[in-house]
């Protein structure tokens, strides 16, 4: 039971870390793009819907 404690920790801690990856990135490609920064495969287009 500890066994599985510790994996479910573990698997929640590398989905956090993944998360605040994701949103960092997001983050600053939402801030190039608004500068008026291009990507060849349109992923400027990816922030139009992040809220902020």
């Amino acid at each position: 039971m500890r066994l599985l404690n510790l994996l479910r920790k573990k698997i929640f801690v590398i989905i956090a870390f993944l998360a605040a990856c994701v949103f960092f990135y997001l983050l600053a490609l939402d801030s190039y793009c608004d500068e008026g920064g291009t990507f060849a495969l349109g992923i400027c287009s990816v922030t139009r819907f992040v809220p902020w």
